[in-house]
Formats: structure tokens, sequence, C-alpha cells
């Protein structure tokens, strides 16, 4: 493969990487939730907040990455541009599910955050937040690790 065509599709591999680097920063909120109080919680809650806002931009601009390269990598080939968007392998549809996943636990986030706000109970809804964000987790590890696997296979 030319240096072109792998300079491309690294690209997801590497936002991907990042990515999972700030979810599993992220996911640290669950012993620092228990450890702060006051104004150092509040203003660590609000970035654990903040931050859950910008990831869900950031899995949707890393999947767009992923289709993109995809595309590129169709083009360089010589093939229609669609050739390789519809994933033939685990790997491809285990990335719209974590988007499902994803999601669905910035939701239970932002429940969470209304819930609380309005001073109902958020116990059931944050502890749902809790439970998607452990499963994330594992899926990533899966998504990751098969990323890899099939990126040897086309390099």
């Amino acid at each position: 493969m030319d240096p072109i065509s792998t300079a491309v599709l690294l690209l997801h591999p590497i936002a991907a990487l990042t990515l999972i680097w700030i979810f599993v920063r992220q996911r640290r909120w669950r012993q620092q939730n228990l450890l702060l109080r006051g104004t150092e919680r509040a203003t660590a809650l609000e970035s654990h907040q903040a931050t859950g806002d910008k990831m869900m931009v950031a899995v949707i601009g890393v999947i767009a990455l992923a289709f993109g390269a995809h595309i590129a990598r169709a083009s360089l080939d010589g093939l229609k541009v669609t050739a390789y968007l519809v994933p033939g392998h685990f790997h491809g549809w285990a990335g719209l599910l974590g988007l499902l996943f994803m999601i669905a636990l910035w939701r239970a986030g932002r429940a969470t955050r209304d819930l609380k706000s309005k001073g109902k109970s958020f116990a059931h809804s944050k502890e749902l937040h809790g439970r998607i964000s452990d499963v994330m987790m594992m899926l990533v590890t899966i998504h990751a690790f098969l990323g890899f696997i099939y990126l040897l296979k086309i390099l």
C-alpha cells in the first residue's frame, strides 16, 4: 500500500486512540465523585459534563473520519467511492454499535444532570450512566483490538 493510502487509513485509528484516552480519563470521575467536596467537586462535575458533550461530537467525528478514510481508500484504489463503505467485518459494525451506546451514555448523563438540577431523584439515572460506561469500556477494548487486526489485514 502506498504511503498516502496508509496515512489516510491511519487517521481514524490515531483519532480513535486519542478519544479512548479521553474516555478513560472521563471514567475517572467515578472515583473523583467520592473523594471531592464542595467547590472542587462542582468544578470537576462541570468539567465532566462539558467533556462528555465534546466527546459526543468527537465520536461522530471519528466515525465520519473512518467513513472518509474508506471513501478515500476506494478512490485511491480506483474503485467506486462506496466500495468500502458497508462494513464487511465486526470492527465496522461494532463502531456503529458503539455510536448507539455513546448516544445512550450521553443521554443518561444529561438526564442525570437534569434530574439533579430539578431536585428530583437521580440515583437510577446516575447508576444507568455508570453501567453504560462500563459496557462501553468493554466494547471499546474489543473494538480497538479488532481494529488493530483489521488494520494489519488491509495494510
